[in-house]
C-alpha cells in the first residue's frame, strides 16, 4: 500500500479514536489525571480535531470510498476500536475508580487479604467479655463470622479474591490493591472477550462485542470498585481465549485461570464446562483422541483441584465442606427463588440497559442459538449463558439493579453473539459501506449506555466509597482510642482505624444498654460511626435510650453524595453541661 494511502488511513483511525473520546466525555463528563498531567474536559474540542483528522485523510486519499474500502480491508480501524475501548475503560478506573474500601464487599475482601498476609484467617473477639448473649456475631464486621467455637472471628468471603489482593498488597500496599486489582481484571476481561470474539468472526466482531460489555452500566459499577464480579468474569473469559491455543504453556495458563475463577467464585465451578467444551474444540486433530483426552484432563484436574481447596477451606473455618461463610447451599439455592428472580433480572435489564443495547444482545442470544444448529463453535459460549443464568435463577433473591453483576458471564456471551451477528450482517454489505454501518453500530450502543450508566449514578463511586476511608482515618488519627460502634462502615472502621469493631445493627435495647454500661465502667468510649439512615434508624429502633438518641454533635460530618456522622459518647455530657463540641467537616479528595 503506497505511503500516502497508509497515512489517510492512519488520519482516519486517529479522527476516530478522537470523535470517541469526544463522545464519552459529553456522555459522562471530564476525565482527568493530575498526576500524569491529562485532562479533558472539552468534548468539542476533541470533536473538532476528529473532523479535521478525517478532512485530512479524504484530501490525502481523494475518494471516500476507496477511503472506507480500505478501512474495512485492513481491518485496522476495527482493531482500533477494540484497543481504544479497553483503554478508556482502564482511563474511567484511573479517573474514577474508588480509591478507598467500604460496603460488605470490597472491604471484607480486603480485610481477608490483610490476614492472609499476616498468615491468620482467626483472629480471636477483641473483647470477649462483651456483656452481650452472642459477642461473636456482634463483633463480626460485614464480610467475617464467628468460627464454631464462638471465640473467633474468620472471613466469609471465597479466598481468590482475597489471596490477588494479597499479593498485591505485598507489592504496592492498599493502592495497588484497590485500584491496581480492578483495573488488571477489567483490561484482562476485555481482552480475553476480544480474543474470543475474533477467534469467531474476526476483528469487527471483536470490537462490537467489547463495546458492549465495556458500556453496560452493570459492568462498569463494578470495574470501578475491588469486588469479585470483574475479577471472576475476567478469569474465566481468559481460561476460555488460552483454551483455544495449540501449546502446552496456553493450556496450563487456561488450567490456572480455572482454578483462579473457582477460587474467586465457587458457584459458578461449572463454568469450566464452557472451557473443557472450548478446549476440546479446539484441540489439535491429529492422533486419535488422545491429544483432545489429554487436555480435557489438565482442565478438569485444575478445576478439581480448586474445588477440593475451596471444600478444605470451608471445612477448617465453618465445620463442613459443605458450608460456606453464606450459609448452606440448601439454604442459598431453591427451585421456588425462579419466579421472582425472573422478575427481577428482567426488570434490571431494562432499568440498567439502554434499548439500543438490548436490541444487540438479543440480537446476539438468537445469533448463538442459530449457529449453534450449523455447527458446535457456539457451544462454549451457550454453556457459558446458560449455565450462569440457571445459577443465579435459584439463587435467593435480591433487590437491587446491581445484582445484575452476577450475570456478567452471560451478558458476556450475549455481547460476543452480538459481535457476531453484526459481523454477520457487515458481511452482506459493500466494503464501502461496512466501516459506516460499524460506526453507526457502536455509537448507539456506546453513547445511550454511557449516559443510563452516569443517571444510575455510576460514576460517583469514588466520592460514595470515600467516606469510609475519611470516617475510619478520622477516628483513628483525631479520636482517643474507642470501641467502634457501627453497622454498613463495621469493617471499613475496623479496616482504616486498627479499633475494636461492635455490630449497632444487631443489638436490641437491652444489649445496646449493657454496652453502654459496659463501656462506662471500663473506661472505653464509644465512637459512633453511621450513615445518616444508620442513625435515623437507631433513634426509632432504640426510643427512650440516651446514647442511642446521637443528640449532640459530631466530631466529624462527611456530606454528599452520602452522609455520615462520628460521634464520641463521652461528648453528650459536655454538650449538656454547655461546654462546646466542634465538628470536623471532612470533604473526599477529587
Amino acid at each position: 500500500m503506497p505511503t500516502r494511502d497508509r497515512a489517510a488511513l492512519g488520519l482516519t483511525t486517529l479522527a476516530w479514536c478522537l470523535l470517541a473520546v469526544g463522545g464519552l466525555v459529553a456522555s459522562i463528563g471530564p476525565m482527568s489525571l493530575p498526576n500524569v498531567g491529562i485532562s479533558v474536559s472539552n468534548p468539542y474540542r476533541m470533536v473538532m480535531a476528529g473532523a479535521l483528522c478525517a478532512l485530512v485523510a479524504v484530501a490525502v486519499r481523494r475518494s471516500v470510498p476507496l477511503l472506507l474500502r480500505d478501512l474495512c480491508a485492513t481491518h485496522t480501524f476495527f482493531s482500533a476500536t477494540a484497543v481504544l475501548t479497553i483503554a478508556l475503560v482502564a482511563g474511567l478506573l484511573l479517573t474514577r475508580g474508588a480509591t478507598a474500601v467500604g460496603g460488605a464487599d470490597s472491604a471484607g475482601y480486603l480485610a481477608q487479604a490483610r490476614r492472609w498476609t499476616a498468615g491468620t484467617l482467626r483472629v480471636p473477639l477483641a473483647i470477649p467479655d462483651l456483656p452481650v448473649s452472642q459477642p461473636g456475631p456482634v463483633q463480626s464486621g460485614l464480610g467475617f463470622r464467628p468460627d464454631g467455637s464462638g471465640r473467633m472471628t474468620v472471613p466469609s468471603y471465597p479466598p481468590g479474591l482475597p489471596l490477588v489482593q494479597a499479593a498485591a498488597l505485598a507489592m504496592g500496599g492498599d493502592s495497588a490493591a484497590v485500584r491496581g486489582v480492578p483495573l488488571a481484571a477489567a483490561v484482562v476481561a476485555l481482552l480475553g472477550l476480544v480474543v474470543v470474539a475474533a477467534r469467531g468472526a474476526g476483528p469487527a466482531a471483536a470490537a462490537v462485542a467489547v463495546v458492549t460489555l465495556a458500556s453496560t452500566p452493570v459492568f462498569l459499577f463494578q470495574a470501578l470498585q475491588p469486588m469479585s464480579d470483574v475479577p471472576a468474569l475476567a478469569a474465566w473469559l481468559l481460561a476460555l481465549a488460552l483454551a483455544g491455543g495449540r501449546s502446552g504453556v496456553h493450556l496450563a495458563a487456561s488450567a490456572s485461570c480455572v482454578a483462579l475463577a473457582i477460587l474467586i467464585r465457587p458457584n459458578l465451578a461449572p463454568l469450566i464446562v464452557a472451557v473443557l467444551a472450548e478446549c476440546h474444540a479446539t484441540s489439535p486433530a491429529r492422533g486419535p483422541g488422545a491429544t483432545s483426552r489429554w487436555r480435557l484432563a489438565v482442565i478438569a484436574c485444575a478445576g478439581g483441584a480448586a474445588v477440593g481447596l475451596v471444600g478444605a477451606l470451608q471445612w477448617w473455618l465453618y465445620g463442613s465442606p459443605l458450608q460456606s461463610g453464606y450459609g448452606r447451599a440448601s439454604e442459598l439455592f431453591a427451585l421456588g427463588h425462579v419466579p421472582a428472580n425472573l422478575t427481577r433480572y428482567r426488570q434490571w435489564l431494562f432499568q440498567s440497559v439502554a434499548w439500543p443495547a438490548l436490541v444487540m444482545l438479543a440480537a446476539g442470544a438468537m445469533t448463538l442459538l442459530v449457529r449453534l444448529r450449523v455447527n458446535r463453535r457456539p457451544l462454549p459460549l451457550v454453556i457459558l449463558l446458560t449455565v450462569s443464568i440457571g445459577l443465579y435463577l435459584v439463587y435467593q433473591p435480591f433487590d437491587s439493579w446491581t445484582y445484575l453483576r452476577f450475570v456478567l458471564p452471560a451478558l458476556a456471551a450475549l455481547a460476543v453473539g452480538a459481535g457476531w451477528a453484526l459481523a454477520a450482517v457487515m458481511a452482506r454489505l459493500p466494503p464501502a459501506v461496512r466501516v459506516l454501518a460499524f460506526v453507526v453500530v457502536v455509537t448507539t450502543i456506546a453513547i445511550p449506555n454511557l449516559q443510563r450508566a452516569r443517571d444510575l449514578d455510576v460514576f460517583a463511586v469514588r466520592e460514595r466509597e470515600a467516606r469510609y476511608e475519611l470516617a475510619g482515618t478520622f477516628v483513628r488519627e483525631a479520636l482517643p482510642a474507642a470501641v467502634v460502634v457501627a453497622g454498613q462502615h463495621s469493617t471499613s472502621a475496623a479496616y482504616y482505624s486498627g479499633r475494636p469493631v461492635i455490630r449497632v445493627d444487631l443489638l436490641d435495647a437491652p444489649a445496646f444498654a449493657r454496652v453502654v454500661t459496659w463501656a462506662r465502667g471500663a473506661g472505653q468510649s464509644l465512637a459512633f460511626v453511621l450513615d445518616e439512615q444508620e442513625s435515623a434508624d437507631l433513634r426509632r429502633l432504640l426510643p427512650g435510650l440516651d446514647d442511642a438518641a446521637l443528640d449532640w454533635p459530631p466530631r466529624a460530618e462527611i456530606g454528599r453524595p452520602v452522609a455520615t456522622r462520628v460521634w464520641l459518647n463521652g461528648d453528650r455530657d459536655r454538650h449538656r453541661n454547655g461546654r462546646r463540641v466542634s465538628t470536623t467537616r471532612l470533604f473526599a479528595r477529587r
